[in-house]
């Protein structure tokens, strides 16, 4: 599908696809047409394949013609009735004016006439009557006594249609006197007002034909230019969307709206843009739901990987009965961020010696879990070829092994990664328990009372500084009446907000002791269960960041 515009017609054109066709209805419903699509001219226009003829100006044309046609006798009929009016007007003025002037004239000459005895004096009056035949448009005039006999005529009564004559007529009055003596009738040909008069219509209706012609040149012109040419590049743009090409009609540099085409481009752009934009949305949609769809499928490879890989993590970790036979009571809270994670036990009996071990390694999820294959590997080395009891040994041993077996040995290493270890030692012959921690303490509880025996400040493995003190001696704790807790900071480092109106904070590690403290006297196993619904509840809406793990025990 071609994505290029009409060379004639400035639009802005974006190519999608996506849409359907655009029915009559939807497109003359998005352009405010939804009254005027019923009419027949817009019902052509909007009607399927239309759009091609419209393109060419076809329906355009026809428009244009209508509109001359409706237009023009309106105005010809109006310029022409008003210019005939005015010519009537302006000829029963000149009418008016040229009898008054035929009346001064009779008044005049009846006048100079009226002298007593004025009948039996024929020539005298004649003399008068024959000045009034120098005016080119006397036809005749008669003077009559008071019985109404005509006494002297002077030219010949015209035969001709009466408008064509001026009528006039005096009261021969003598001076001094009151009663009319006789009457002057002077009859005036009206052949040159009516000339004047044609002349006058002919130039009126040659002026009212040019402005006619000038107007309607200009109306045409003006409507082709402001309204169908602009009709044309809406109507090129509707084809262009109706081919899915996202076309929008430029508005000629305004960016406000100045009349009705103004309005109706601009929420054709708008609709455009909205139909562009709902195609883009459908991509995206189907985009993104072929994407989630791959998504789902590789979460759940990499679920159904992990979910494999805590199985076998699981089995690494030690059977928490491992120490019953030894006689020591044990309670365990293990519980990755993720399927699997960077924290780590260890139970078993050796020789008679008892150990649990803590580590949280570099990292959760499946970065620390691979650490805690390597620290199980380490541990059972330590344990049972090199024969390591004393806790401090064995974490000097540790850090040896698990700095070996990532190459963290020399300078310049990449790898950065390590533990923190915390290790008891119990004998039961003896009745000694022994401990040494790096990065990590133990927690004792005695009577109500908490004591916290801290481990060296340093972790296990990571690349040397010159800088590290492992743990050098055990330290040698006394058993009786004691419960015992290692744990990681993923339990003491949760963050909760008691108080609403302050920010989250860490628990720490006192809150944590003081909650164990006020469960002392329960069971190990109800100590833990307690202590992991009292950190939820501290947590509230905040989420988990680490790994958790806690184990409490103590000598029967």
């Amino acid at each position: 599908m071609s994505d290029s515009a009409s060379p004639a017609v400035p639009l802005r054109r974006r190519s999608l696809r996506g849409l359907g066709p655009l029915s009559r209805d939807d497109l003359a419903a998005n352009l405010g047409f939804a009254d005027v699509a019923a009419e027949e001219g817009v019902a052509d226009i909007m009607r399927p394949g239309a759009l091609r003829g419209a393109a060419r100006g076809r329906n355009l044309d026809s428009v244009a013609y209508t509109l001359f046609l409706r237009i023009y006798p309106v105005i010809a009929m109006v310029v022409l009735l008003t210019q005939a009016a005015i010519a009537w007007v302006n000829y029963n003025d000149q009418y008016r004016l040229y009898t008054e002037r035929a009346e001064v004239m009779a008044t005049l000459v009846a006048a100079s006439i009226a002298q007593p005895g004025w009948n039996r004096d024929p020539a005298r009056s004649r003399a008068a009557l024959d000045a009034l035949t120098r005016d080119p448009a006397f036809r005749y005039a008669a003077l009559h006594d008071a019985s109404g006999r005509t006494v002297v005529a002077a030219g010949q009564m015209p035969r001709t249609r009466p408008w064509e004559l001026a009528h006039v007529s005096a009261d021969l009055v003598p001076a001094g006197g009151t009663r009319a003596e006789g009457s002057l009738t002077v009859v005036l040909s009206t052949a040159a007002l009516r000339a004047s008069a044609e002349k006058q219509a002919m130039l009126s209706l040659a002026i009212s034909l040019l402005l006619m012609l000038t107007f309607v040149a200009t109306l045409h012109r003006t409507v082709r230019r402001h309204v169908i040419a602009r009709l044309k590049r809406l109507l090129v743009a509707m084809r262009e969307v109706e081919h899915k090409r996202w076309a929008t009609v430029a508005m000629d540099g305004e960016f406000r709206p100045r009349n009705e085409i103004d309005v109706i481009t601009q929420a054709f752009n708008n609709m455009v843009e909205g139909l562009r934009s709902g195609d883009e949305a459908k991509q995206l949609l189907r985009d993104l739901a072929a994407a989630h769809a791959k998504l789902e499928q590789a979460n759940r490879l990499v679920i159904e990987s992990i979910g494999y890989a805590r199985c076998i993590q699981s089995s690494v970790l030690p059977d928490h009965a491992a120490l019953d036979r030894a006689g020591i009571e044990v309670a365990i809270l293990w519980e990755p961020l993720h399927l699997v994670g960077g924290d780590y036990f260890w139970l078993e009996e050796v020789d008679g010696l008892s150990f649990v071990v803590v580590a949280d390694c570099t990292g959760h999820g499946v970065p620390g879990a691979f650490l805690t294959l390597i620290v199980a590997t380490a541990l059972d080395r330590l344990l049972h070829e090199r024969g390591l009891r004393s806790p401090a040994a064995i974490l000097a041993g540790l850090d040896t092994m698990v700095r070996a077996q990532l190459r963290q040995d020399g300078r310049g290493s990449e790898s950065d990664d390590g533990l923190d270890c915390g290790i008891c030692v119990w004998d039961r012959d003896a009745r000694t328990l022994l401990f040494a921690g790096a990065g990590l303490s133990l927690t004792v509880i005695r009577d109500g009372v908490a004591e916290r025996i801290r481990g060296e400040k340093r972790g296990l493995g990571y690349p040397r500084t010159g800088r590290e003190v492992l743990p050098e001696r055990d330290v040698s704790v006394p058993v009786a009446g004691a419960t015992f807790y290692l744990m990681t900071d993923g339990i003491t480092d949760q963050m909760g907000r008691p108080d609403p109106a302050r920010p989250a904070r860490l628990i720490g590690q006192k809150a944590v002791t003081g909650r164990l403290a006020a469960h002392a006297a329960l069971p190990l196993a109800q100590q833990v269960a307690a202590l992991e619904v009292e950190l939820a509840a501290y947590r509230g809406p905040e989420v988990r960041r680490d790994d958790m793990t806690l184990i409490a025990f103590r000598p029967r």
